[in-house]
């Protein structure tokens, strides 16, 4: 019988890796190549730790606030990641992140910040930023910030101009939107004018707002299904959708920022939300079970607010964070996400270590995408086991996917046969780009049988190979 401490065969493992500020990455923007060296080292242990950690999915932050950190030719680097122009270096770091996050068997989102700008002052001055000027007629300022107008129809143009840009361009696995909302206190956000030029036959602001919202979703989401329709699409949405009947509290909701995230789950335009559930005990628990509700088949992750256990904030234990994520599989929601990978990577109140010997003991595959593709690859033919070195070395047959989609491979281990692949503990490596794998060789006397299967970017996956069975130990075979 399984318990909900146990790890699930599939759950999203997701974190969340802010680089706005540097929060979470980098220490500091380079100036030179032993600078670059050091971010690349920065982020390869990162990914590294979340790997042995079995999580299974990254959130980078690529666009900030009108700037980003890949080699955009429509905003600029962001400063936080480059203090100086260079024409020495082809270094992209979107474009090294997923690379080093898919030799680890993470998936990796691009995460999006919507329609913030930046603030109306940088150091005192007026923020002259390149994106702000060319935008001016799609910006407003409201409350020391400036934001893109959603209701202006430029708006969309610009920011599906830029998704573009990276899912052309770059091998990203998702799409994350961030703050695809109107601002915090939006009464009296400056857009009159704007409601007037293009009301649509909407009578009133309030669901003008709400469906300003909804049409970029609706298109921004075939637009990245056109050119690539693997990948993803993703928002950290309010943690209360709105407030429950008979609750005498009332919240700071999704709807009350005009946005929607029920609608795009039912209308078929996104593949899964994260609700950021930063709360603890009755403000989270009772709107777990709210979201599964309004999940229309699609997958719904909850947000964790692992910042909280820090002393300066909430002082949170790590038992209210493992409490959440086992009411969290109990509710049947798809997995978790963490904000912010910091206090992982520090591993803070000894967080990463009790993960992953407790409830990330095993790894896990990703939820299928059956709305998407639910055909399953066609499974290894052959497989061959030998020693190298200190190292069981597994090899197998290739399988041909359809052009320009990756396919990668699972494997399993058993003593008994048939491996039963849907018990968590007897997957070994989850997502394995190559089609080889060294484990280490156990030096007791013991037989396994090993298997693999392929695994798509749909998340489907293949009937098991045949398998081989090998006795590793310190006697001679």
């Amino acid at each position: 019988m399984i318990t909900f401490s146990q790890s699930p065969k599939e759950e999203i493992r997701a974190a969340w890796i802010a680089t706005n500020y540097g929060l979470d990455w980098p220490s500091k923007p380079y100036s030179n190549s032993n600078e670059i060296n050091d971010q690349q080292d920065e982020i390869i242990d990162m990914i590294d730790q979340l790997s042995r950690a079995n999580f299974n999915m990254v959130f980078i932050q690529t666009r900030l606030r009108g700037d980003v950190i890949y080699n955009s030719k429509i905003e600029p680097v962001s400063p936080y990641i480059r203090s100086v122009e260079n024409n020495w270096s082809k270094y992209d770091p979107l474009a090294f992140t997923i690379a080093e996050c898919h030799k680890r068997g993470l998936e990796c989102h691009a995460w999006f910040v919507t329609y913030p700008m930046g603030p109306e002052k940088v150091k005192g001055e007026e923020n002259e930023s390149p994106a702000l000027k060319r935008n001016k007629d799609k910006t407003k300022r409201h409350k020391g910030e400036f934001y893109l107008d959603p209701g202006n129809p430029k708006t969309n143009d610009y920011l599906v101009s830029l998704i573009e840009e990276i899912v052309k361009n770059y091998n990203i696995d998702g799409i994350h939107f961030d703050y695809v909302r109107y601002p915090d206190k939006s009464s009296d956000f400056p857009d009159d004018n704007t409601f007037k030029r293009n009301k649509r036959g909407i009578k009133t602001k309030g669901e003008w707002r709400k469906d300003n919202i909804n049409r970029f979703i609706y298109e921004v989401y075939e637009v990245i299904k056109y050119w690539k329709p693997w990948v993803q699409v993703s928002s950290s949405v309010i943690g209360f959708y709105d407030n429950l009947p008979n609750e005498k509290r009332k919240h700071w909701t999704a709807l009350g920022v005009s946005q929607d995230p029920e609608n795009w789950l039912a209308a078929g335009k996104h593949d899964f939300i994260v609700p950021m559930m930063y709360y603890p005990d009755d403000l989270f628990f009772p709107f777990v079970s709210d979201w599964k509700k309004r999940s229309h088949d699609r997958h719904v992750v909850s947000g964790l607010g692992l910042f909280k256990i820090d002393a300066k904030s909430d002082n949170w234990s790590t038992e209210t964070i493992k409490k959440q994520i086992r009411f969290s599989r109990k509710q049947g929601l798809n997995g978790n996400a963490w904000f912010r990978s910091k206090y992982l990577i520090n591993n803070t109140k000894n967080i990463l270590t009790e993960l992953k010997n407790d409830l990330y003991q095993h790894p896990a595959l990703l939820p299928p995408l059956t709305w998407l593709d639910s055909i399953p690859p066609f499974p290894p033919l052959e497989m061959e086991a030998s020693i190298s070195g200190i190292f069981l070395y597994l090899n197998w047959s290739p399988v041909l996917q359809w052009e320009n989609e990756a396919v990668y491979y699972n494997v399993y281990r058993s003593e008994t046969w048939p491996i039963d692949t849907s018990k968590a503990e007897n997957l070994v490596i989850a997502r394995v780009p190559t089609r080889m794998v060294f484990l280490p060789l156990n030096t007791k006397e013991t037989g396994y049988y090993y298997a693999v299967t392929a695994y798509d970017r749909y998340h489907n996956e293949s009937e098991l190979s045949d398998a081989v069975y090998f006795v590793t130990g310190p006697y001679e075979k």
